[in-house]
């Protein structure tokens, strides 16, 4: 029987070494809703569900835009917490109490459901256990592998086209099960997006201890919205970790993929670093190309007339001077609302080009370094870390779906002009809109009609505030609404007439995000290429499988982003062990092609594109790169966190034809 390993790399709990007054110090620092949790499971021991100890609900305060979930407790019960804990760990440390297993299921839906007073509905249960490592995720798949012999796996490989997130975390399963497996990556290193962006302030936006594996937490992220570098030195460390680094072929770019049908294989032709050209082939093809990779530059008459440096936020140009310099940046989406503060401060003036606004959302602790004490205790507190990504899905996660659904018994004068979709929208859209008022109001008034967006919240995905009202407000910054009309050698005019000189443009505009798999011409069966099939509509069953290409699986593929929360890597963890499935039961039942039905495609499609239509991002308002050119959403998940995971869960072999 085939060994398998855990393929678990959670970073171990390192022993404690502090005396009591050092462990008192360092918990005065931490989150006492997930101390008192990391206690119960540590104690095996009901009294830290009692009343007193209750936390409030995870609200947002008024006036304020950012959740509470410190609990608010008094300082009588905070410190009776802390001393007991520090009792606790003493004994731990000392020898006399000793690590017990994960909490069973029941045990941890109480605990769930107390530490964030509320009711927990059991999906969401099995799911974060999942994701905290309380319930071994991959369990479907290694059972049904367990069954493999060992000579089944010899002619069986698996090429996977790039080695970002995606990549790697599909790599990492497969290296824990002994399936052959090679990595074609056009770059020179791991890590996609954390690699070629490298921009100033260029970073998640999603909390990065919840922007990491399940199964690779990072206990020592300095920040809780981590920074480019940082981000790549942690996949870096993953490739390491996860012991894929040697089944890399790096600066090899894949140019075609071709089904075989005769031998059920495919054929991959792609470019080397030398220029020559080589081919692969494998019984499995994984496209982990991500949708952001591919730089799209706006159609502007007279681009190319311009003399001066100019360059896409993903390609930067480290070499040119920007201090004393007159910039234009084109475009106000994440990109440019990262780049901007940094940008604004070293130019002599920043002209901000904008063609819609976005709503940017408060991040209370966006550059807040970790306090010293939350480290020790993700380092050395069992459980504390589990429980702090835990807490960290419910409040990031799902819990704003109830704004993005339209609700048609809802009416306003709002929801009539397009502006919001339901009352917990609306009173989105009014406390967002309070806010940039309570900014721009002192010192750039004028700037605030055009910073409100006319469609709903979540019509687009919320962008993170890293000071970009207050950057708007500096004397040396302007914001231009006025639609370029072309640029010249040596300005950019707009369509009021105004002529705006500057020394050097940086394109914020974004991907060939609907051009998914671009430019890789990909032929499946009867000759057909996907571009034919999908045309500017890409769909695939689940986001991960397309008919009429066998045995190829998708990976952050069509309709699997989201808008309204999460992480990313949670999105396409799901996928992973969907696809994991998919390999067993080639393995386990002998089948050499796997092609899923038509039929069951376009129903699933059917479903996905009637849901969006009543989503925020499926707003006739919103136009964005998340439709194609009939207003089709094809990039955004039409799903929550949760009904993702559930759909994904489970392979049904019958959604598939099979040929053995």
């Amino acid at each position: 029987m085939k060994n398998l390993e855990t393929g678990h790399f959670n970073a171990p709990t390192f022993p404690i070494t502090k005396n009591n007054d050092e462990i008192k110090e360092a918990l005065r620092e931490v989150n006492l809703p997930t101390l008192l949790m990391s206690m119960a499971s540590l104690t095996e021991d009901n009294s830290w569900l009692e009343e007193k100890y209750a936390p409030k609900p995870i609200e947002v305060p008024e006036g304020e835009l950012v959740p509470d979930d410190s609990g608010g407790y008094s300082e009588k019960i905070s410190q009776e917490i802390i001393d007991r804990s520090v009792s606790i760990l003493a004994d731990l440390r000392d020898g006399r109490l000793s690590v017990p297993a994960s909490p069973p299921k029941s045990r941890f839906a109480s605990q769930i459901e107390f530490s964030v007073a509320e009711t927990v509905p059991d999906g969401y249960v099995e799911m974060i256990m999942e994701e905290i490592d309380f319930l071994d995720r991959d369990r479907l798949w290694k059972e049904k592998l367990g069954k493999v012999s060992p000579e089944s796996y010899n002619d069986f490989n698996v090429l996977i086209i790039g080695a970002g997130m995606s990549g790697l975390g599909f790599a990492a399963k497969l290296k824990s099960c002994g399936i052959n497996f090679e990595i074609l990556e056009k770059n020179s290193g791991v890590g996609g997006t954390w690699l070629e962006n490298s921009y100033p302030d260029c970073g998640v936006d999603t909390p990065n201890h919840f922007y990491s594996y399940s199964f690779n937490r990072n206990p020592d992220w300095s920040g809780y919205f981590s920074k480019r570098d940082e981000l790549r030195d942690y996949f870096e460390d993953c490739a390491t970790k996860f012991n894929v680094r040697d089944h890399i072929r790096f600066e090899t770019e894949v140019l075609t993929s071709a089904y075989e049908e005769t031998t059920r294989k495919w054929i991959v032709t792609a470019r080397t670093a030398d220029g020559k050209q080589k081919q692969f082939t494998a019984n499995v093809l994984i496209t982990a190309v991500g949708q952001l990779n591919r730089a799209s530059l706006p159609e502007i008459p007279g681009r190319e007339a311009f003399t001066g440096p100019a360059w896409h936020s993903s390609e930067w140009n480290h070499d040119f001077n920007l201090e004393g310099k007159k910039v234009a940046v084109i475009g106000t989406g994440c990109s440019c609302v990262q780049l901007l503060p940094k940008t604004a401060a070293k130019a002599e003036r920043a002209f901000v080009f904008q063609r819609t606004p976005h709503w940017v959302a408060p991040a209370r602790d966006y550059y807040k370094p970790v306090e010293p004490g939350i480290l020790w205790a993700l380092n050395h507190i069992p459980f504390y870390a589990s429980w702090h990504r835990a807490r960290m899905i419910w409040i990031y996660g799902d819990r704003n779906w109830g704004a993005v659904e339209t609700d048609a018994a809802w009416s306003s004068p709002e929801k009539d002009a397009g502006l919001s979709i339901n009352e917990v929208n609306q009173g989105m859209r009014d406390g967002l809109t309070a806010y940039i008022e309570a900014i721009l109001g002192e010192t750039k008034p004028q700037y605030i009609e055009h910073c409100v967006p006319n469609f709903p919240v979540f019509g687009k995905r919320l962008i993170v505030d890293n000071s970009w009202y207050e950057t708007l407000s500096r004397d040396n910054v302007n914001l231009v609404s006025s639609p370029i009309s072309e640029i010249t050698n040596d300005a950019i005019m707009t369509v009021d007439g105004e002529r705006h000189e500057v020394d050097c443009i940086i394109f914020a505009t974004g991907f060939k995000s609907n051009d998914l798999m671009w430019p890789i011409d990909i032929v499946g069966k009867d000759s057909k290429s996907i571009r034919e099939i999908w045309g500017d509509t890409p769909n695939a069953y689940k986001g991960i499988s397309v008919p009429g290409f066998p045995n190829m699986f998708c990976l952050y593929g069509p309709n699997t982003n989201i808008v309204h929360g999460g992480s990313i890597i949670y999105q396409v963890e799901c996928q992973i062990n969907y696809i994991m499935q998919c390999l067993a039961e080639m393995l386990a039942n002998e089948r050499d092609e796997l092609d899923v039905k038509s039929s069951v495609n376009e129903s699933y499609n059917e479903q996905v594109q009637a849901i969006s239509a009543q989503l925020a991002w499926g707003h006739e308002k919103v136009e964005s790169w998340y439709k194609n050119a009939k207003g089709r959403v094809v990039n955004n998940s039409p799903f929550s966190l949760q009904k993702y995971w559930e759909v994904t869960h489970e392979l049904d072999p019958t959604d598939y034809n099979m040929v053995s």
